[in-house]
């Protein structure tokens, strides 16, 4: 997936001035960094704008995107042959859906014609279809497999949020939501969790209960490498970059849900692995493997994010 959709952009930056997308850059990140919600005004008015974000945001939102919709496939006791995605700008969920199934049929609900039409141009070769919409008034009325929701919330008010997640919740068998891991991310994505258990939805991940959220702050993280000009425009110096982000998987399927979950980057004292667990029992809590358990070797392996079996 990286590598195809570098290549994609790389294709579309060919001949566009580094300084006038440096600008542009620097206006998106601000616009970012302070979570800023404005229903009414867009976030890309023209094709430079939408090349701004595909190069600064639609790798790591994809890569993301990518790790929730692995854990649905875990964790979801379903197949998913039609895909809707909401707000989805360039394309980022669609080339990371596309990547775990190659032969779903995708829709994007867009409502700013700059970010369709460079999604049409980076998705050239691939059945997906856009939709000029604003998620304020759109309703869908065929029922759809799986519905990504990824990055959008954090850009709408309150009462548009509710709206879309009610609307998702009337079209969607899975819902797959993402947002940024920040505690606001954090919070809105409780937010859509409530409702939809209201709607009737079970939480397949990355919550292994269906009890009220035991920690303050839980988000998570996906590495992903880093272009040349990526590196230029944010002024890194590493060729990878952490996206952290906060996810929702909810379904009307049968879940398989994980036994508990690694809640933050495990620490790894010498002899031993210290595991930060969201456990099935809708608690949250601190697990010591030591050298000696027969636990350890997988312990020493495990990742943020992952399942953890108790019973390992």
């Amino acid at each position: 997936m990286d590598t195809q959709l570098h290549a994609a952009l790389a294709r579309a930056l060919d001949g566009v001035p580094h300084h006038e997308l440096r600008r542009r850059v620097d206006a998106l990140s601000h616009r970012y960094r302070t979570e800023q919600v404005d229903d009414s005004a867009p976030g890309m008015r023209d094709h430079l704008d939408a090349l701004a974000y595909a190069v600064i945001r639609m790798p790591a939102t994809s890569r993301a995107l990518y790790a929730a919709l692995s854990a649905a496939a875990r964790h979801v006791d379903a197949s998913f042959t039609t895909h809707l995605d909401l707000g989805g700008g360039t394309g980022a969920a669609a080339w990371a859906a596309a990547s775990l199934w190659p032969e779903l049929s995708t829709e994007i609900v867009e409502r700013q014609p700059a970010a369709v039409r460079l999604g049409q141009q980076l998705a050239a070769g691939n059945r997906w279809r856009w939709t000029i919409a604003d998620l304020n008034r759109w309703s869908r009325p065929d029922p759809v497999d799986l519905v990504t929701i990824g990055y959008v919330l954090n850009e709408l008010s309150a009462e548009t949020r509710r709206i879309v997640i009610h609307a998702a919740s009337r079209s969607a068998k899975t819902i797959v939501l993402v947002e940024p891991g920040t505690p606001h991310g954090h919070r809105r994505t409780l937010e859509a969790r409530d409702q939809l258990i209201g709607h009737g939805f079970t939480i397949a991940a990355p919550c292994p209960h269906q009890g009220e959220c035991p920690t303050d702050w839980c988000r998570f993280a996906a590495r992903l490498p880093r272009t040349e000009l990526h590196r230029v425009l944010k002024d890194g110096t590493r060729n990878y970059e952490e996206e952290r982000f906060s996810y929702l998987v909810a379904t009307r399927h049968t879940v398989r849900p994980a036994p508990a979950r690694v809640i933050r980057r495990p620490a790894r004292p010498k002899g031993r692995v210290v595991l930060e667990l969201c456990t099935s029992a809708g608690s949250a809590r601190q697990l010591i493997v030591p050298k000696s358990d027969n636990a350890y070797r997988v312990a020493r392996g495990i990742s943020w994010g992952d399942a953890w079996d108790q019973s390992s």
